[in-house]
C-alpha cells in the first residue's frame, strides 16, 4: 500500500484541488492511500470527510495580517504545530506528501524534503503566496495554473504550468435535480451567489438587498451560499422574503448542480471559483475580496473577465442597488449570458487534474 499525505489550509481554495487530486489517484489506484492533513477546528474537515478520505489535524495557525496579540504567541504555535507536523509525517511515513498552498502546507512541505520524501506543491493563483514561493527551494515540483506564476517563484526550474485541477462533481452536474432540492421550477432563472467557503458579509447582505429591489420584469430564483458563519444572520435578514425569491443555504454540498442549473453566477474572484466556473461553462459576476493576499483576487478577475467569461463589480462600489442594477443589466441583455458561458467554456483547463495524478505516479511507481 503506497501513502499520499495532502496538506491543506482551511478554505476552498486549497482544500479542493487536494481533493481533486486525490479524487483522481483513487479512480486509477487501489494501492494508495491518501491522507489529509490541515489545522485544527477549520471547516474543510468536514468537506474532507464527506469526498470519504481520512484527514488529521494538527495545531497550525497562520500569521495575522493585522497586529495583535496573536503576533506574540505565533513563535509557539509555529513550534507546537511544526513538531505536530513532523510527528505525523514520521508515523505515518508517506511515499508522496502534496502542498496545496498556504499556512499548513509549508511545515508539511519543509519536513518532508529533510526527511527526503518526495513533495509536490499546488498553487492555484495567479501571484503565488509566501508558502510557496518558500517551497519552491525544495519541493521536486511545483504545479502552477499560470504561466505569469514561474516568474515569481525562488526556484523556476521546478514548475509546471498545469492549470487548477477541478473536482469531478463540478463537471458532472445535474441542473433538474438541484431546482427540485430547492424548489425552483423549470424555466425560471436561476442565480447563484457564492460568498465563498468562509462567507463574504458585505457580498451576502448586498445579494439580500438587491433581491428586495430587483424589477418585477427580473423574475428570478436566487440561492444564496452564506458560509457557516454567516448563515444565521443571512437567514435573520432575509425571513420576510418569500421561499421560492430566495433560498440561504450554509453550504452547497451539491455545488456541482448548482453550477449546471445556474444561469448566472455571482461571486468572489479565488482561483479555484474561476476554475470551477470555467469548468461548468456558467456566466458571473465576479466581487473580488479587497483584502486578499496581494490583491490577487482582484489580478484573477480581471484577467479572467477579459476574455468575456465574466463582468467584474468592484468591491468598493458593492452594495445592493448597484448589484441589483448589474444583475438585471445581465439577465436583461439578450444573449449576454449564453455568450459568457461560451466563454467560460474556453476558459477552462481541461486535463489539470489527469496531469497533476500523472505527476504524482512517477513517485509512487
Amino acid at each position: 500500500m503506497r501513502k499520499v499525505l495532502i496538506a491543506v489550509s482551511g478554505t476552498g481554495g486549497h482544500v479542493y484541488p487536494g481533493i481533486a487530486v486525490a479524487e483522481e489517484l483513487r479512480a486509477r489506484r487501489r494501492d494508495v492511500r491518501v491522507l489529509f492533513a490541515t489545522a485544527r477546528g477549520k471547516p474543510g474537515v468536514e468537506w474532507i470527510g464527506s469526498a470519504g478520505f481520512e484527514v488529521a489535524q494538527v495545531p497550525l495557525r497562520g500569521f495575522a495580517r493585522r497586529p495583535g496579540l496573536s503576533w506574540f504567541a505565533f513563535p509557539f504555535t509555529l513550534v507546537v504545530g511544526g513538531l505536530a507536523a513532523l510527528a505525523l509525517l514520521v508515523a505515518e511515513g508517506p511515499d508522496l506528501v502534496i502542498g496545496t498552498g498556504g499556512y499548513v502546507s509549508g511545515p508539511f512541505v519543509a519536513f518532508a524534503s529533510l526527511l527526503r520524501i518526495p513533495t509536490i506543491v499546488l498553487e492555484q493563483n495567479s501571484i503565488p503566496g509566501v508558502s510557496t514561493r518558500l517551497a519552491s527551494l525544495v519541493a521536486r515540483e511545483v504545479h502552477v495554473a499560470f504561466p505569469e506564476s514561474v516568474d515569481r517563484l525562488f526556484r523556476k526550474g521546478r514548475a509546471a504550468v498545469t492549470g487548477n485541477p477541478v473536482r469531478r462533481s463540478v463537471e458532472e452536474g445535474d441542473a433538474a435535480r438541484f431546482r427540485a432540492v430547492h424548489g425552483l421550477p423549470a424555466g425560471r432563472p436561476v442565480l447563484l451567489v457564492l460568498g465563498g467557503s468562509q462567507g463574504a458579509r458585505s457580498l451576502t447582505e448586498a445579494a439580500i438587498g438587491a433581491t428586495r429591489l430587483l424589477g418585477a420584469g427580473t423574475d428570478l430564483g436566487m440561492v444564496l451560499q452564506s458560509g457557516e458563519r454567516e448563515y444565521e444572520s443571512a437567514r435573520r435578514l432575509a425571513a420576510d422574503l418569500p421561499p421560492d425569491r430566495i433560498r440561504v443555504v450554509p453550504f452547497l454540498d451539491d455545488v456541482g448542480d448548482a453550477y449546471a442549473a445556474a444561469d448566472l453566477i455571482v461571486a468572489r474572484a479565488g482561483a479555484m471559483t474561476l476554475a470551477e466556473l470555467a469548468a461548468a461553462g456558467t456566466a458571473a459576476l465576479l466581487v473580488p475580496y479587497p483584502h486578499a493576499a496581494e490583491d490577487h483576487q482582484r489580478v484573477n478577475a480581471r484577467r479572467y473577465a477579459a476574455s468575456g467569461a465574466a463582468r467584474v463589480l468592484d468591491p468598493e462600489e458593492l452594495d445592493a442597488r448597484r448589484l441589483a442594477d448589474e444583475i438585471e443589466r445581465m439577465i436583461g441583455e439578450p444573449g449576454a449570458l449564453d455568450r459568457m458561458a461560451e466563454a467560460a467554456r474556453r476558459e477552462g483547463e481541461e486535463g489539470a487534474r489527469e496531469r497533476i495524478a500523472t505527476a504524482c505516479e512517477r513517485y509512487l511507481a
